[in-house]
């Protein structure tokens, strides 16, 4: 009998630009074409003691969310996400099909790996919100190189195993004003990292990177 395999498929950049740009405008179009059809429509067959936008906004919820769902359904498979990692007890590997030949990075937990990690606090409200925290993690083995990161509420993030690794990332502005000079050699490298991280980083689910972050734990011993 076969053994069952720990393979691991780390989705990531599930949200990419394309789908989050898209889905808004797509959304609020269906749900515009949808009140004005449903307008015309019942302002002919409706009694003129029922206002027809009584009736309609109900339906322009549903529109919204059923419509939204569906529409990420249909985008996501239209342009699915260009990278994969898969994740086991012998390695991680990260295939990036944005290449041509695509580009594939893998790290052996048999071999040493080079870990960093830090956070720092969302300032600004959007897809994420307000107060959470970005975890990054960087693994580097040799020439091969791979940057994770994902968003988790403070709760959540400080009780990860792991959270006393991750070094608050500081603003320049802090780091400059900061007198010890290590810490600052230590900022400036982490800005660095954040700078490859928002250019080139790969953003997995709150799961997949805890995920990750506990194969690291079992095979990189300094990072203990």
């Amino acid at each position: 009998m076969a053994r069952p395999s720990t393979e691991r498929t780390i989705q990531i950049d599930t949200e990419h630009i394309l789908i989050r740009v898209l889905l808004p405008v797509l959304t609020i179009g269906a749900v515009f074409g949808t009140h004005i059809g449903g307008l015309r429509l019942l302002s002919r067959t409706l009694p003129q003691s029922i206002d027809p936008v009584c009736v309609l906004l109900p339906l322009d919820g549903l529109v919204f969310i059923g419509g939204g769902l569906l529409l990420e359904r249909v985008l996501k498979r239209l342009w699915p996400v260009a990278r994969r990692a898969t994740l086991s007890d012998r390695a991680l590997v990260l295939t990036d099909r944005r290449k041509k030949p695509p580009q594939v990075t893998r790290i052996d937990w048999g071999q040493r790996v080079n870990v960093r990690a830090w956070r720092f606090t969302v300032k600004r409200p959007g897809r994420i919100p307000r107060g959470w925290y970005c975890l990054a993690l960087r693994l580097l083995q040799d020439e091969d190189e791979a940057i994770f990161y994902t968003f988790m509420s403070r709760k959540e993030a400080e009780r990860l195993p792991d959270y006393a690794h991750f070094v608050r990332l500081r603003s320049r502005k802090e780091t400059l004003s900061n007198p010890d000079l290590e810490a600052v050699a230590e900022q400036r490298r982490l800005l660095k990292l954040e700078d490859a991280r928002w250019q080139d980083g790969a953003e997995v689910s709150r799961e997949d990177f805890a995920a990750i972050l506990a194969t690291v734990r079992r095979h990189v011993e300094m990072w203990n």
